[in-house]
């Protein structure tokens, strides 16, 4: 029968289709043709199911091949006339093999869709429906997302026959293992913010990574070559600290990569457009532990596959509630804890909002709540500790200042905020009224709870923000040029 299964990331959907589709395939068969087709919307998330499929399948004699686009065309065309029994393959790739070989996809018995809402959102719509109609009557297809989006339906209605729809999770949207805290920042303050929750709330240690310097070190001992982080006997477990960063575009990747870089941090970086073999080394050593903090687009929310992860930063907020279940996915897998770090600017109030609405979460600003706060089950949002934030801001502004290159791209990833924040899909009307509410509350420049309750430094930080406001609110009444002129001079006045 066929089946449409919904369940949110990390939850074990990859293992429900490999493990009845080794059981239905059972072994390698002599006659010509694949017998199964796994499509996924990226090349990581191929490569993942790829390794979940061999692990699983290690007591078959069952051929298993990727397709994906990046990787050699001849080497492809190899490995199907091996007659596989199953493909991982993107659909463009696929679709491209299927044309120049003119494949006859007769012999399919078992198709799975792995995460088919990216593949629509891709605009795979063409080719996978080319597919479709190339397979047989007979054959099982199996289509697994965390979201269900309107096209999706179309498509499971008009290509699956009487499918079951299987959901799991449905009232849990995101891990309840998984904690969240969002801060208020200004747009021009948040490479300072970033570093600000990198330094002093993760924790984040600069310089090279243990088992970096473990590495070099057992390099040094011998001259013989020994298994890299890609070899197949590599640890392949993150750091305790390790961390995703979210960017909106490669351009601010780029940018993040090497101002993090300066400051002496372990960091990997992915985005779609970046050589696939550069792609799998910098993937490879954020999985080994070489790195703590791997800068990554939406390219990434599905597909790397990080065994251990401890915190994800949206830099940048989603611009649709179900990306950011997406990314924070990535944390909070297999019954651990983790945390998700948001930074929300003004124009990002109304996406925060509708993801509150979406996640059906109280929202507590600041310090207005006086009972226990849970991170897990309410959107808690306010600023971040003014001192150390400054701190950072001058330290970024500095390193900019002092190196072009960097400054460059720090130019370049303003030109490309401003084409995101233009482009990007419009939050809902009631939560553009909401946030104009939200952000005129007084709670709304509160220090977040996260930060422990120094009521010194928070007097403070009032009385500072009052000065500010009177600084910023005072008009003289009259200008440089007008003293002494009107009314009386004085000395002071005839020496200005």
């Amino acid at each position: 029968q066929d089946v449409v299964g919904m369940a949110r990331t990390g939850s074990g959907k990859t293992a429900a289709f490999v493990i009845p589709m080794i059981e239905k395939l059972k072994s390698h068969s002599a006659k010509v043709g694949a017998r199964a087709v796994i499509l996924s919307p990226s090349r990581e998330l191929a490569l993942q199911t790829l390794k979940v499929v061999k692990e699983m399948g290690k007591g078959t004699d069952l051929r298993t091949i990727l397709l994906v686009g990046g990787d050699s065309l001849e080497e492809q065309f190899s490995s199907m006339a091996s007659n596989p029994d199953i493909i991982i393959a993107t659909p463009g790739r696929f679709e491209h093999l299927k044309i120049e070989m003119n494949l006859d996809l007769s012999s399919i018995k078992y198709i799975v869709f792995d995460e088919a809402d990216r593949l629509f959102e891709m605009g795979f719509a063409a080719q996978l429906a080319e597919i479709m109609a190339a397979l047989p009557p007979n054959r099982q297809t199996l289509l697994f997302s965390a979201t269900l989006p309107r096209s999706l339906v179309e498509f499971a209605r008009a290509g699956l026959q009487e499918p079951k729809l299987i959901r799991l999770d449905a009232e849990t949207k995101v891990s309840p293992d998984l904690e969240t805290a969002y801060f208020s920042v200004n747009t021009q303050e948040k490479e300072g913010a970033l570093i600000h929750i990198l330094r002093d709330v993760i924790k984040m240690p600069s310089g090279p990574t243990e088992r970096s310097k473990q590495a070099k070190e057992d390099n040094a001992k011998s001259k013989k070559r020994k298994r890299g982080p890609d070899g197949p006997g590599a640890n392949e477990t993150p750091t305790e600290h390790s961390t995703i960063v979210f960017a909106a575009t490669k351009h601010h990747v780029e940018y993040l990569y090497n101002l993090l870089s300066q400051l002496g941090y372990a960091v990997s970086y992915v985005y779609g457009a970046l050589d696939q073999t550069a792609r799998k080394i910098q993937i490879q050593e954020f999985r080994s532990g070489l790195t703590n903090i791997l800068v990554v687009t939406d390219v990434a929310a599905r597909g790397v596959d990080i065994p251990i992860l401890a915190n994800v930063i949206n830099y940048d907020f989603p611009s649709q509630p179900k990306i950011f279940v997406h990314r924070v996915g990535r944390t909070a897998r297999a019954g651990r804890k983790g945390w998700a770090y948001s930074l929300v600017t003004q124009k990002d109030l109304p996406y925060l909002l509708d993801l509150q609405l979406f996640l059906s979460r109280k929202l507590i600003l600041g310090r207005e709540s006086t009972d226990e706060i849970n991170y897990a089950d309410q959107v808690v949002l306010g600023t971040l500790l003014r001192a150390p934030l400054e701190v950072c801001v001058e330290e970024v502004g500095k390193l900019v200042d002092e190196d072009v290159d960097l400054s460059g791209m720090r130019d370049v990833s303003v030109k490309a905020e401003k084409q995101y924040v233009r482009t990007r899909t419009s939050a809902s009307s009631e939560s553009a009224k909401r946030a104009k509410v939200v952000g005129s509350s007084p709670h709304y420049s509160e220090i977040h709870t996260l930060f422990e309750d120094d009521s010194d430094a928070r007097q403070m930080e009032l009385e500072r923000e009052k000065m500010l406001a009177r600084v910023s609110g005072f008009r003289p009444p009259e200008t440089i040029f007008e003293v002494g002129k009107r009314g009386t001079a004085n000395e002071a006045t005839e020496i200005m």
